[in-house]
């Protein structure tokens, strides 16, 4: 049993990220959905809105939650959303061609397509979000003190 708990602290950012990647993932394909389906709108245009959406629900949860330890390194919070939005922008552009690809050139269904697009897409924004935006600093070591 103790290996399970230490598995599950040395996962712990993870397993928090997935969980607000789950909530905003449930927001996106809810939006997703509604926009295109209800609405009538482009299923493409649906996903850019979705993704604004749930993009703040992430942004909001991770700061608050997965990486409250580690926000005291973003020196201002516009900083830190900046970065998120150069990050998701990266991501969010390979996630959006992809549905565009599934859903355009292969036929799949729009919602299909989202949610591999989105599976596959999901490790590159952990690592982009734990390495980049709330990178944990560490101190400079003088060349004296290590002598």
């Amino acid at each position: 049993m103790d290996f399970i708990w230490r598995l599950v602290g040395k996962l712990k950012g993870y397993i928090q990220y997935s969980l607000v990647g789950f909530i905003g993932a449930c927001i996106h394909f809810l939006i997703l959905w509604l926009l295109t389906d209800k609405v009538g709108m482009w299923y493409f245009l649906s996903a850019m809105i979705a993704i604004t959406v749930a993009s703040i629900n992430n942004f909001t949860l991770n700061y608050l939650w997965t990486f409250k330890d580690s926000k005291k390194q973003i020196s201002n919070i516009f900083v830190g959303w900046f970065k998120f939005l150069l990050s998701i922008g990266m991501t969010e552009a390979l996630y959006l061609g992809l549905l565009y690809l599934f859903t355009d050139k292969a036929g799949l269904h729009y919602i299909l397509s989202a949610f591999i697009s989105l599976s596959l897409t999901t490790v590159i924004r952990y690592l982009t979000a734990e390495k980049w935006i709330w990178n944990k600093r560490k101190k400079k070591t003088k060349i004296a003190d290590s002598l």
